[in-house]
């Protein structure tokens, strides 16, 4: 049975992306890292702009996909913690 749970980010009250709860807590893991490491990068490139001649609309599109990736990665840590509790107890 699979246990599939929605991002937090989604747009709408439908559930379009979902996370596989039942996957592993190292796949979960991988996928918290993957993200982690885009919004570590974009916050780096945020960081190292002149923001007096920084386009805002270019500032708005980072710091829009950041936030979609931190989201996304508090929302597979949550799922990780819960494979991890599963997999304790399956020994």
């Amino acid at each position: 049975m699979t246990d599939l749970l929605p991002l937090s980010s989604n747009p709408t009250t439908t559930a379009v992306i979902l996370i596989d709860g039942s996957c592993s807590y190292m796949d979960l893991q991988e996928s918290v890292e993957q993200r982690l490491r885009a919004v570590r990068g974009l916050l780096h490139s945020l960081a190292a702009m002149n923001i007096t001649q920084a386009d805002a609309l270019d500032v708005q599109h980072i710091s829009e996909a950041a936030y979609l990736l931190s989201a996304d990665a508090w929302d597979l840590v949550r799922a990780a913690h819960k494979a991890a509790v599963r997999e304790a107890r399956q020994g």
